[in-house]
């Protein structure tokens, strides 16, 4: 994988991308992160719990496709009604994006998973 803020900076200059983190995949702590586009300096910043709860919720994914003898999950994305939160594994990190509802999906996964797997 590219440097971390490389990776930052790429994904979060995708249309659409409200913040793109990288997060400790064993202890959902963010090793990088991009500003949060649109909000307010006085605004609580979710990111924290995001990227904690994301990678907690990874690991859980793992489990259960593991468990089903699917293999490590590919691309995990929670979809709520004021957008989305996309997650991909990278080894020991999780790539993580907050997404608005109009953003291309398409772009976001494979921008993620590309950078996840080191390629430019």
């Amino acid at each position: 994988m590219k440097a971390v803020t490389q990776v930052v900076a790429a994904l979060s200059h995708v249309p659409g991308v409200v913040a793109a983190m990288v997060v400790g995949a064993a202890d959902g702590l963010i090793v990088e992160t991009s500003p949060m586009m649109g909000s307010s300096a006085a605004a609580e910043d979710p990111r924290k719990h995001t990227a904690a709860l994301a990678a907690y919720l990874y690991s859980k994914v793992t489990r259960a496709s593991e468990a089903a003898r699917l293999g490590n999950p590919l691309f995990m994305r929670l979809e709520a009604e004021h957008g989305q939160i996309c997650v991909v594994g990278a080894r020991d990190v999780v790539l993580v994006t907050i997404v608005t509802p109009n953003a291309n999906l398409g772009r976001v996964r494979i921008d993620m998973m590309t950078a996840a797997k080191g390629e430019s």
